[in-house]
């Protein structure tokens, strides 16, 4: 069955169809239909709307900050929003401009902090690294699987982790790792060699995927 029906610019969960549809990764890889499709496109466009509440809700918080709220507070708007980054940046739709608003609030932030830690080093210090933290988030987020990975509403199943990331480009592979513990990825790794081989004892040929399982095997090594 031919589905025309994706769209061209998929929320989280139907994007998670997508990576299931007819691949033998996953274990139901019959065909997705149309209809699981639809439910999909509905539940991610309400996802958009229950988003846009919320970050409107953080947005008010953010204009109505006191001057002399503490630090760790506005730590914890800042740890929201770049949340709220991860979410966005794999909304369904057209996302850049909420994206663009969230980078700006992060950066406004992150310019008061800096402007009150001016006389402590050590929380200057402490600061620089979060920033670098901070960029290197909004940087993975660029990639749809780790967005998805990131989305509080589990959009990926435990058991469906390691096939989606079996089936991602390699950059895409190489952010997506930068989520998770060498142990985690240990364990992951122990998992696709056993499902690439039930795979291929099953008659099938996946050598993009076994690619993927050395690019994991070489991340591992060289921690």
């Amino acid at each position: 069955m031919h589905l025309n029906f994706f769209s061209a610019q998929a929320g989280p969960r139907e994007r998670q169809l997508q990576r299931r549809h007819n691949n033998p990764l996953f274990s139901s890889d019959s065909p997705v239909t149309q209809q699981q499709i639809q439910n999909a496109q509905q539940q991610d466009q309400k996802a958009v709307q229950d988003f846009m509440l919320q970050f409107r809700e953080l947005v008010q918080r953010v204009v109505a900050m006191d001057k002399n709220i503490e630090g760790d507070a506005v730590l914890l708007i800042k740890a929201q929003l770049e949340q709220q980054y991860a979410v966005c940046a794999g909304m369904y739709g057209d996302s850049s401009a909420v994206q663009a608003a969230i980078k700006k609030l992060i950066s406004t932030i992150g310019t008061t902090l800096r402007n009150a830690s001016q006389n402590d080093p050590h929380a200057l210090e402490k600061l620089l690294e979060d920033e670098e933290h901070t960029s290197l988030h909004l940087q993975l987020c660029s990639y749809a699987i780790v967005s998805d990975i990131l989305n509080p509403d589990k959009v990926i199943a435990d058991d469906e982790l390691v096939p989606a990331l079996l089936g991602e480009p390699e950059n895409a592979l190489q952010s997506a790792l930068a989520l998770f513990p060498p142990e985690r990825i240990a364990a992951m790794v122990t998992e696709a060699k056993g499902l690439l081989k039930q795979v291929e004892a099953a008659g099938h040929s996946l050598p993009l995927a076994w690619q993927r399982l050395s690019q994991m095997q070489n991340w591992l090594q060289s921690e």
